[in-house]
């Protein structure tokens, strides 16, 4: 059997974390450089290059000879210490190949979404000014024409990178080249080697935070805003040389890039992609990951998912399932942990577990060893669901402009993360909560919560006014968000201070947890609590229609055939909302003024295409009321 080793030691939790010392890395790309040194063949990157056909592999040494290959054409072709490469490519090799090798040449990368609109691709474009950019296909290509300007002038100088063996459709204007990928590369081995950049205080990337409202903002990050994030955590978590990851969170986001990708690389992990979105388990199954960071919104389908199985079952298997539930939970209980799982114990123990919860992991491979979860709340029910599944299931926090981490559960040892907080702060960070920016007289102790460390952005980019409104100064920032701090230091997330409304009782409501709640649901699969300045709250929600329609129809609701006039049925709605309020909307989670009395049902998913969702998957609450503003002002 293969010896589980880890690649780093914990840093030391009095360590300084102003600058790299000893042998810290100082660029991401003296990161990579340092563990295609250390792990050379073993296996890098793992991905299917197409539908059907099998996954191969990278190992460290060719991803290596990949990214400085690249690294070295930007700079044959005009890229310079300093300038933005901008990429606008799903989560791939080639993707991390451009942002180490950029890196490498001191240039910073910015990341968008494939899925992105059009216009919102040409405004980033236009106010990062990159000096070349890659795109993922033709389609791309020919979007991104449609909004770009007529002029060279308007476009990257060193041109653009295409993906895939089709030729260009829509092409740029006539000065700007268009590189095929393979020849860019061909072309970069050859090349002669670049100065390789050393400032750890340089520009890394800009990624434009999509705002519900207005523009985005591009956070500027540096090389040792990321890697005092990835330092804090190496070793931290059991992370092993050679341990398989399913990558599927997008690198475009801080959570994605710099905990999927760039921490992936720096502890010699075998990174797999996932290849589709919608069969996250099947892929599972075949890679059998050992570490697996995902967003709430997964766990909450895995949860209603598994828990409606359990429901349907009868007979012998219904019993099993109800011992098993039974062990677990008293087990977890005898233990007196939180978050961390529980092996089994003794024969009967251990035979439920083998009968019911081995089968349930084996959805994911069977091998995971632990979990995280960040990017929204997640709800303690299904926290505590996934512990006794038998997954480690650690929650963090953080924003893009924190590089993102600010505190986790998980980083501190066994036995020591809390349900209903997200960890204590990371090493080096320090949160205070500012009571004067939140005057709710019900909870005094919550607050804005303001982070200081080596993980703080250096800023937004070509927008001071934004920066000075959230750095109070160098390596202090605003987040916006609610919170609290317990005596022994674990930190609670409450909400957001903007998306807090006051009912017309002067009752403060603090949506975004209770939202969560609610997405726990079968029946649910977005929503919206509202009710600012009036009476009571009401939900918006994108019911799941099958499931919805099924429900309404056993329970004795005449259900109409077509989606929309279901969700206008006054019966249909009255149903679902009293369905929510019995299971859902229930104490302590939700207090009495909290529980929606209206409920408005939208038959249409809220999507970045039809402008409610932004590319990071929040709701655009200002478009989605206005879609319903008449109904709303109907409200009693």
């Amino acid at each position: 059997m293969t010896e589980l080793k880890m690649a780093w030691k914990r840093q030391p939790d009095d360590r300084q974390w102003e600058k790299p010392e000893g042998d810290d890395p100082r660029t991401l790309y003296q990161m990579l450089a340092t563990s295609v040194s250390m792990f050379g063949d073993d296996h890098c990157f793992g991905y299917i290059p197409s539908p059907g056909m099998p996954r191969i592999h990278l190992s460290y040494n060719e991803f290596g000879d990949l990214a400085t290959a690249v690294g070295k054409q930007l700079a044959a072709v005009g890229v310079q210490a300093g300038d933005r490469v901008a990429i606008i490519l799903d989560n791939s090799v080639e993707w991390a190949a451009l942002s180490y090798g950029a890196n490498g040449i001191g240039a910073a990368y910015t990341a968008m979404y494939t899925h992105q609109h059009g216009e919102e691709w040409a405004y980033i474009l236009g106010d990062s000014t990159p000096a070349i950019l890659a795109v993922q296909n033709t389609s791309v290509l020919d979007k991104l024409v449609a909004h770009m300007p007529k002029e060279a002038s308007g476009w990257p100088r060193c041109g653009i990178i295409l993906l895939g063996d089709e030729e260009a459709n829509e092409i740029p204007p006539e000065a700007i080249s268009v590189h095929a990928w393979k020849d860019f590369v061909n072309a970069g081995r050859d090349a002669d080697m670049f100065e390789i950049a050393d400032d750890p205080f340089a520009l890394n990337t800009l990624i434009y935070t999509s705002g519900t409202t207005g523009h985005p903002k591009g956070v500027m990050l540096s090389n040792w805003n990321t890697l005092s994030n990835i330092l804090c955590v190496q070793s931290a978590f059991k992370i092993y040389i050679g341990d398989k990851n399913a990558a599927f969170l997008p690198w475009a986001h801080s959570f994605g890039s710099t905990f999927d990708l760039h921490w992936m690389i720096r502890c010699g992990v075998h990174i797999n992609l996932i290849s589709d979105l919608t069969k996250i388990a099947d892929e599972c199954q075949e890679i059998k990951p050992a570490v697996l960071l995902a967003v709430p919104r997964v766990w909450n389908k895995f949860y209603d998912r598994v828990n409606s199985q359990f429901e349907a079952a009868t007979g012998l298997k219904k019993k099993f399932i109800n011992n098993a539930k039974k062990s677990a939970a008293k087990r977890i209980a005898n233990a007196g942990v939180e978050c961390d799982a529980v092996p089994p114990k003794g024969f009967g123990d251990k035979l439920w577990d083998k009968l019911v919860w081995k089968k349930v992991r084996a959805r994911f491979g069977g091998n995971i060893r632990f979990c995280m979860s960040g990017a929204a709340a997640l709800s303690p029910d299904v926290a505590s669901f996934i512990q006794m599944v038998g997954f480690n299931c650690y929650e963090g926090y953080g924003l893009t402009e924190t590089s993102p981490l600010v505190s986790a559960n998980g980083w501190m040892g066994p036995g020591t993360s809390k349900l209903n907080t997200v960890g204590r702060v990371a090493n080096g960070v320090k949160v205070t909560i500012d009571t004067s920016a939140w005057d709710d007289p019900d909870r005094p102790d919550e607050g804005e919560i303001v982070v200081t460390g080596p993980n703080v952005m250096m800023g937004y980019w070509n927008n001071e006014e934004a920066t000075k409104e959230v750095i109070v100064e160098p390596g202090t920032f605003r987040t916006g968000d609610l919170g609290k701090l317990t005596k022994d230091g674990y930190l609670s997330i409450t909400g957001r201070v903007k998306s807090q409304f006051k009912l017309e009782n002067g009752k403060y409501v603090s949506p975004s947890s209770l939202e969560e709640n609610l997405k726990l649901s079968p029946l649910v699969e977005q929503a919206v609590l509202d009710g600012r300045n009036m009476k009571n709250t009401f939900l918006i929600v994108h019911p799941n229609l099958e499931a919805l329609r099924s429900a309404a129809s056993s329970a004795g609701v005449s259900v109409d055939a077509s989606d929309e006039a279901m969700c206008k049925q006054p019966e249909v709605r009255n149903w679902l909302l009293g369905e929510l309020q019995t299971n859902n909307m229930k104490a302590p989670d939700w207090k009495g003024y909290e529980v929606a009395k209206t409920i408005i049902l939208d038959h249409e998913e809220w999507t970045t295409d039809n402008d409610m969702m932004t590319p990071s998957m929040k709701v655009k609450l200002r478009n989605l009321l206005s879609k319903f503003d008449e109904e709303i002002q109907t409200i009693q």
